[in-house]
């Protein structure tokens, strides 16, 4: 059945549909008009999750590759290919239709299944690269206009690959996402190696303690262009998760280290919105307070504390109501002087809601009295 409404006003509908995925597949089968702008939505995000499987049924239904609607993919995701054979030389030429793709996420990949995705689009504005084992910054330079990079859990072998840096990489201006867990340094050391620069404006970081000044040397390479900075120090033993939105500092930690090497954002000279989650620790703390001591950006808009400490004896002790209480004092100059806005919510998971209304005033004399602290229980 074909549609008597003009192409204009189909084209309108279809579009106001583009998140109704079911709807959309319903109006394919009501009337072949509304086919070629559906697939537009329908494969504007494609996972081949389980590869093999996915693939074939790919290519059965779009068997001839420069017609398929690969074209319209914006948003692909690979995860685990298998090993790429001479026989499988098809396989590439698969890959390379999708050459409108902005978001590329890849997943578990072998080297030879890298090799046709250099280069795929050179529309690739957001990279995501997860479970890794070897280096990978030749192919983030293969796309001139990344500006987005999340890097999770790579393991580049440092002794046994000497990488190159090309003569041009992208310009980088967007969010960097690291989690890299145990080669925070060496992947570091790489993107400060890329002859264009970091300008992003938005920094991830999950690290070790050790890994501390790789992260200030981040802060410090984007200290032109930074505006959020997300860090959150975790231990060898657990790796924390955290849920982060907005532009926000938000840091955490989980162990109790003095002499970790403090965060310097005496350079970020733009940062606008600071935010410390669910920190643990006593020392976490004395991290928080030398850090915001650095902190000269004329920009910052808001400050918010998460701290979440569970390790608070029942008997604190005079040195830890002082750590706290320097916290106290520092967030209300920052209110005072600066006219920006301190929230505080303060979470402990050991005891009942009764021990937290009895915990902040003494920890927190002063955001207490002014309103500004939100008592929040949570259990384990």
């Amino acid at each position: 059945m074909s549609s008597s409404l003009p192409p204009e006003i189909l084209d309108h509908v279809i579009d106001h549909l583009h998140d109704e995925p079911t709807t959309l597949k319903t109006c394919c089968l009501v009337s072949k008009s509304c086919v070629p702008r559906a697939r537009k939505h329908l494969f504007a995000h494609v996972e081949f999750d389980a590869w093999e499987s996915h693939l074939e049924v790919w290519k059965k239904t779009f068997p001839d590759p420069p017609n398929s609607p690969a074209h319209h993919t914006r948003s692909l995701f690979i995860h685990a290919p298998p090993t790429i054979t001479p026989a499988d030389t098809d396989v590439g030429g698969w890959i390379q239709t999708f050459h409108n793709v902005t978001h590329l996420r890849l997943m578990r990949l072998n080297r030879a299944a890298l090799a046709p995705l250099y280069g795929l689009s050179p529309a690739v504005k957001s990279l995501d690269l997860s479970i890794i084992p070897f280096e990978v910054f030749d192919l983030i330079c293969s796309f001139p206009l990344l500006e987005d990079l999340a890097l999770i859990s790579l393991y580049p072998k440092d002794d046994a690959e000497v990488w190159n840096p090309p003569l041009t990489s992208p310009k980088l201006t967007g969010h960097l996402d690291m989690r890299t867990s145990g080669t925070f340094p060496s992947v570091t050391r790489h993107l400060l190696d890329l002859p264009g620069g970091l300008h992003f404006s938005k920094i991830t970081a999950f690290f070790f303690r050790g890994d501390a000044e790789s992260v200030t040397d981040l802060v410090s390479e984007c200290s032109d262009t930074l505006e959020s900075l997300t860090v959150l120090l975790h231990s060898s033993s657990a790796f924390p998760s955290t849920s982060v939105t907005g532009q926000y500092l938000t840091t955490a930690c989980a162990i109790d280290v003095p002499d970790m090497v403090s965060l310097d954002l005496s350079k970020a000279t733009k940062l606008k919105h600071v935010k410390f989650l669910r920190t643990k620790m006593r020392s976490t703390v004395r991290w928080i307070v030398k850090a915001l001591q650095t902190v000269e950006s004329k920009y910052l808009e808001s400050i918010t504390v998460f701290p979440f400490d569970k390790s608070l004896p029942e008997t604190v002790e005079e040195e830890v109501y002082q750590e706290w209480q320097d916290l106290d004092r520092l967030l209300v100059r920052f209110w005072t002087s600066h006219s920006i806005r301190p929230q505080v919510a303060y979470v402990a998971g050991r005891r009942g809601t009764k021990d937290l209304e009895d915990d902040a005033p003494k920890l927190l004399p002063e955001l207490t009295m002014r309103g500004l602290v939100d008592l929040v229980e949570i259990c384990h």
